[in-house]
Formats: structure tokens, sequence, C-alpha cells
């Protein structure tokens, strides 16, 4: 419970309170058993009224501030000055000895219950009933109402009781409010700063992949570069990594649309067609009727884009370029509600217990997968090429795993 939600129940808690004194208050003043004059009368009642009605719209507050009193401040020490001040002035206005209990006295456990909430220490709400116990005390020996010492040190002795009873239960509330909103805030801190970790993470992933995918690329092919064929193929890679380098520069990280199902899909084999042409690709839309996030969709593309190139690049045996198979597939008994895409070669393959991680692998394919939600996996042996098993969660219909 916030403190905002504890000022409405202890709001709640005092306004029935009150409400429970009414019918001895009515009662009395009905009656004809109250020598006050109606003068004195209505203006205590009418002020109990109007904190009454106070504390109910206290206790019905929806918005609002979620810490501090919440306004519950006003209302509260309205009731404790309303009855200290009516328990002093009753002897002033009465016209004689009471023979019943001034109903005065009825409010005596509201006035100091108002007073332990009002203040925030055990020792502040002991001395508000001590005011309180005082101004009873006057009352007494002024000799409107008596009652034998030994009841009126049992009254005493009850209404401090109260007190503390009730001071301590307020504070108890409100430390544990106090507690859970800090526990709150710390939760609330520590999931921004993991939102903003993913979402950094997200950003060095993709630039990551920027650089080992296309600025070193290009870089690798200028410095191996033999003829004018080769240097014609630097330069084009030189541009195309200009080219990357200046799109993630000006994009805006989450503005993108997501993209349905069967256009992811056939976006993924365009670029894996792209890569190698020769690939022998297999797509497999599916029925799933979800959406692909568009992050989601250029991690996997570039994840499974640099697992061809991979194959390319390290599968080959005594000059024979590999065989290189791409299926992707959407959904279904292998899929559920994912993106998968298969990348298989039959190339030379490499022994993934010794074998230190490849950058390749490690930046552009598992990472790139992970930070977006999604799932990859490396199988290989030497002499019996390489599988590399990618896959993304869709978004709605179809999309539960």
């Amino acid at each position: 419970m916030t403190r905002r939600g504890v000022q409405r129940v202890l709001a709640l808690v005092l306004a029935l309170a009150v409400v429970s004194a009414a019918p001895t208050v009515v009662a009395n003043v009905a009656g004809g058993r109250a020598h006050a004059p109606a003068g004195w009368t209505a203006p205590v009642l009418g002020g109990y009224v109007v904190v009454l009605f106070l504390l109910f719209a206290q206790a019905l507050r929806t918005g609002g501030s979620t810490s501090g009193d919440g306004g519950l401040a006003a209302p509260v020490w309205a009731l404790v000055v309303l009855g200290d001040l009516a328990l002093a002035t009753f002897p002033l206005v009465t016209s004689g000895p009471e023979d019943d209990v001034p109903w005065v006295l009825s409010l005596s456990p509201v006035t100091v219950g108002a007073g332990a909430v009002a203040v925030s220490s055990l020792g502040g709400a002991l001395a508000l009933t001590t005011v309180h116990l005082a101004l009873r005390l006057a009352l007494q020996v002024s000799g409107v109402w008596t009652v034998p010492a030994d009841v009126a040190v049992l009254e005493a002795i009850g209404l401090v009781v109260i007190a503390i009873t009730a001071s301590v239960a307020v504070l108890a509330v409100r430390g544990s409010a106090r507690q859970l909103e800090t526990a709150r805030s710390a939760a609330e801190r520590a999931a921004a700063g993991a939102a903003a970790a993913e979402a950094a993470e997200r950003e060095n992933s993709r630039w990551d992949g920027i650089v080992h995918d296309d600025v070193l690329a290009s870089l690798s092919l200028t410095a191996h570069a033999r003829d004018g064929d080769d240097l014609a193929r630097a330069r084009l890679a030189a541009g195309r990594a200009l080219t990357s380098v200046a799109r993630e520069a000006d994009r805006e990280p989450g503005t993108a649309r997501p993209v349905p199902v069967t256009e992811a899909v056939q976006r993924l084999g365009d670029a894996v067609l792209v890569q190698h042409p020769a690939t022998v690709l297999e797509l497999v839309p599916g029925r799933a009727g979800g959406r692909l996030p568009a992050e989601a969709l250029e991690a996997l593309q570039a994840a499974a884009v640099e697992a061809v190139r991979n194959a390319l690049r390290h599968g080959p045996r005594q000059g024979v370029v590999p065989t290189v198979r791409v299926r992707v597939r959407a959904g279904g008994p292998e899929g559920g509600g994912r993106l998968s895409v298969e990348v298989r070669d039959d190339g030379a393959g490499f022994d993934t217990r010794r074998a230190s991680p490849r950058l390749g692998l490690a930046v552009s394919v598992r990472r790139r997968a992970v930070v977006v939600g999604g799932r990859a996996l490396v199988r290989s042996a030497p002499g019996v090429g390489t599988v590399v098993l990618l896959s993304v969660p869709l978004d709605g219909p179809g999309s539960r795993s």
C-alpha cells in the first residue's frame, strides 16, 4: 500500500469513528439532556459535520499526490481542535450540573485517535492526549459533571491506551508504506536501468555487426586485393559500408513498424540470395498470422547473411565451395510461434569444443539474435559441415510457443 493509500484508510477510520459517536450525541441533544445552548451546540456539531465530509472526501479520493499527507492533515487537526475546544468551553456555556455523561465526553476517543494520526511520533500523540486529559479534569473540577476518582483514572488510562495503540499502529502502517514505496522506486529504477542497458546492448550489437560485416570486410578485401577486379570489389564493399554507417546513424531505433510474417520470410530469402545466389533456398511461410518487430527482422536477416558468409569464407575444402542450404520457416510444429532460419553447409566444419569462437559467429550471429530475444545455436564438426539455427519470437496471432 502506498502512503496515499494509507492516508485514505486513516481518513475512512476517523470518519467511521465520528459516525460511531453520532448516536450518543444525537440522543443527548434531541432528548434535551444537553444543557448547552443552541448557539454553542450548533456551531460545534456543524464543525464536526464539515470535518466528516472532508474525511469521506479524502477516503474516496483516487487522484492526487502519492506521498505526503494527501490533504488529510487539515481535517485531522480540525478533529483535535474541535474536541479540545468543545471540552474547554462546555463548562462555560452549560446551565448547570449534568445528570448524564456530557455528550462532549463521548468524542474523547475520536479526539485522542485523531491526535495519534496528526503527529508523527508516539511522544507527540501522548502530549496531545495529556492536553485532552487536562481539559477533562477541568470539566470535572468545574462541577458540571463529576465522577469518582477511580472511575476518572480508569477513563484516563483507557484514553492513554487508545492513544498508544493508535499511534503505534499508524506509525507501523506508515513505515511499511514508506518501505514499500522505497522498494518500488528501487525496482522501477532497476527496471529503467535494465531497459536502458538492453537498449544500449541492442544499439552496440547493431554497430558491432556493421563494423564486422561491412567495415572490416571492406578493409579485408582492400588489404588482400591483387588485381583490378579485387580492387573493384573492395570499392563496392567500402561503398556499402559507408552506406550502412550513414543509414544507421540517421535511424532512430524503435520507429520502424512490425513486418507481416510472409513479408519477413520473403525478405530473409532475398537477403540470402543477394549474398550467395547459389544458395539452395526453402521458404515456409506457414499459417502464422503474427508480425515480426522490425528490429528483430533486421537482426535475424543480418545474422543469417553472416552465417552464409561464414560458410563461404571458412567452409571450402580443397578449393571447392560448399553447398549452402537455407530454410526459413514461420510457425508450424517446428517453429511454433517463432520465425526460424536454418543455415546448413557441407563444408570443412570445425570442432566447436576446441576452436575459439569466431568473431563473425559471436558478434554477427549469436549476439544479434540474443539481443532481440532470439536464439542462436551453432553445430559443427570437422569434415561434416556446419549448421546454424536462428529463431526469434513472433508477435500477435500464432505467436504462442
